[in-house]
């Protein structure tokens, strides 16, 4: 499968204000949590789950323990671990003698070169569905939904997300806000919507007759 992007602005200098740049993030849509680790490595390995499973929990405690001590922890193929730390308070001479409030800030991950060649046939895609919303006016909202039900007669959420550039809350906002507006209607169910034109919006002159 491939990495999906998209692009957000780059926030620039004053005195670069008016050049406009964009940058690529990574769009993650799951989470890969312990459990379906252990069932992927269980699959690759005579290892049970159970036995994953405790050798990872051992591994999270004695990561755990060295990096209380101070020290690093390299794990072959994968990479560096160790903490970072930061004050409470402002120290402005470092002969003061006080003992200052120190606490830890972050833990930091450097990654092995194996790990990262292993990366190196990584595919990127551009993201389908937006994860911030594009800022279309409610005119040009209107002009994008008369292009597509010109040639489609129902439309989802999700193909109303697409279709706008926006992310999930607001499509919904906006979906609502339609259906206030009597433009649109929900022909499907609660749970299940799947929306149709009121007859005189969007060029759309006869209802449509959606059955599940």
């Amino acid at each position: 499968m491939a990495v999906q992007f998209e692009l957000y602005k780059t926030p620039m200098p004053k005195e670069k204000k008016n050049k406009v740049r964009y940058h690529a993030r990574p769009i993650s849509y799951e989470t890969v949590n312990t459990k379906k680790l252990v069932y992927r490595i269980h699959d690759r390995c005579s290892l049970s789950p159970s036995d994953v499973t405790a050798t990872l929990e051992e591994l999270k405690y004695e990561v755990a323990q060295c990096l209380k001590e101070g020290k690093k922890v390299h794990i072959d193929g994968l990479g560096y671990l160790q903490v970072t730390l930061s004050c409470e308070e402002e120290i402005r001479d470092p002969k003061d003698k006080r003992v200052h409030k120190v606490k830890l800030k972050a833990i930091k991950f450097k990654a092995d070169k194996e790990l990262k060649a292993e990366l190196s046939d990584m595919e990127f895609h551009r993201s389908k569905y937006r994860p911030h919303s594009a800022r279309l006016s409610e005119v040009e909202i209107d002009m994008e939904l008369t292009k597509y039900f010109s040639e489609n007669q129902l439309i989802t959420r999700k193909d109303f997300q697409y279709l706008c550039g926006m992310t999930q809350i607001t499509a919904y906002r906006h979906i609502k806000r339609l259906i206030a507006e009597k433009k649109l209607q929900n022909k499907g169910t609660t749970h299940q919507p799947i929306y149709t034109p009121v007859p005189g919006n969007y060029r759309v002159s006869v209802a449509v007759k959606y059955k599940e």
